[in-house]
């Protein structure tokens, strides 16, 4: 159990470093741009989803929501969670 803990722990930090450097890695490309930038996004909290943003780029904002709530649900599926 201590190797799962361990694998769960080390992809955890690697994807909160992936994070990290898309975010500065746009920060950067950005900071030298000037001009409109568009963005949107989503956030689900319980069964209330908020999106906010570019009304043009929001659409695929909750196209992405459903996708990963449905793979959420999926997994929990099958994992055996609520079984």
């Amino acid at each position: 159990m201590d190797g799962l803990v361990a694998v769960g722990l080390t992809l955890f930090m690697v994807g909160v470093a992936l994070i990290f450097i898309g975010f500065l890695l746009e920060f950067l490309k950005c900071s030298k741009k000037t001009g409109k930038v568009k963005t949107a996004g989503a956030v689900l909290i319980g069964p209330f989803p908020i999106v906010f943003g570019d009304k043009d780029l929001v659409k695929y904002s909750v196209v992405l929501l459903i996708l990963m709530t449905v793979l959420t649900l999926v997994l929990i599926i099958v994992s055996g969670v609520l079984i």
